[in-house]
């Protein structure tokens, strides 16, 4: 039997308050005990911690974990590791520089991708990912979770580019995705 395939998975602070357990830790390990994902979960609320399991993800060590999956709050261009903390797209390419081929994005993080199309295909050239994909909305945390669900899944196991897209588009899928803002971007500057 194959092995899954991997989503490496960074987690920020959903609340300030330390006693709150919301996590998509839930989402990732239904996928690896149906067998259709492996995974690496990392909890993270500085950036030096997001640049660190970055910058570990893309050595070759983790070569076959090839969906990077950012589960954090969002604003536009803007992840929000803490209340306090955020980072831009712009510097997370940075650090990602020229190291993501073949690899795919998921921003699982209210709003990021209502960022323009500037941003966003500035966002891929500069670390050569395939596609990136999330959110252009703010988002329920029950809805995401469903959807986020199925989109992972067809990350890892679509067999293709754009199964994600063919995903929203469906007649099973295409309303939660419309009702979410979700959107795809590929390197080659298409959007879905």
């Amino acid at each position: 039997m194959a092995k899954a395939g991997g989503v490496f998975c960074v987690e920020g602070q959903w609340e300030d308050d330390l006693t709150e357990r919301g996590s998509v830790l839930p989402t990732l390990e239904l996928l690896e005990r149906l067998g259709s994902i492996r995974f690496i979960h990392r909890d993270t609320a500085t950036t030096e911690e997001l640049h660190y399991y970055l910058d570990t993800w893309l050595s070759r060590k983790y070569q076959d974990f090839k969906v990077g999956f950012f589960a954090l709050h969002g604003q536009p261009s803007q992840l929000c590791l803490t209340d306090k903390t955020t980072v831009e797209l712009d510097e997370i390419a940075a650090w990602m520089s020229g190291r993501c081929g073949g690899r795919s994005l998921y921003f699982g993080s209210c709003s990021v991708l209502r960022a323009s199309d500037r941003v966003l295909k500035e966002f891929l050239h500069e670390t050569k990912a395939a596609m990136l994909c999330g959110f252009t909305k703010a988002i329920d945390w029950v809805e995401s979770a469903a959807f986020e669900t199925v989109v992972l899944n067809a990350m890892v196991n679509g067999g293709r580019i754009d199964s994600v897209e063919r995903l929203m588009r469906s007649s099973r899928w295409g309303a939660l995705a419309d009702h979410l803002g979700f959107r795809v971007v590929y390197a080659n500057g298409r959007t879905g």
